[in-house]
């Protein structure tokens, strides 16, 4: 198991907080981001953290689409 990466998690949240995105959802996908393991299949994310990044790349989506 790969050491958790608090700067990708750090970074991650705060672009995604930056960018309207609701803190639970952004802390959510950001704590997969930080336990992502780039040596394993899908970054050796489980169905529910895949679940997580899927949330919020949806709800970016949404808000992208909503401002064009």
């Amino acid at each position: 198991m790969s050491k958790f990466n608090w700067n990708l998690y750090a970074a991650s949240f705060e672009a995604l907080v930056e960018r309207g995105a609701p803190p639970e959802k952004a802390e959510a996908a950001s704590q997969v981001i930080g336990r992502d393991d780039g040596a394993k299949d899908n970054f050796g994310r489980t169905a529910e953290d895949q679940q997580a990044v899927n949330d919020i790349l949806e709800y970016l989506q949404e808000e992208s689409d909503a401002q064009q």
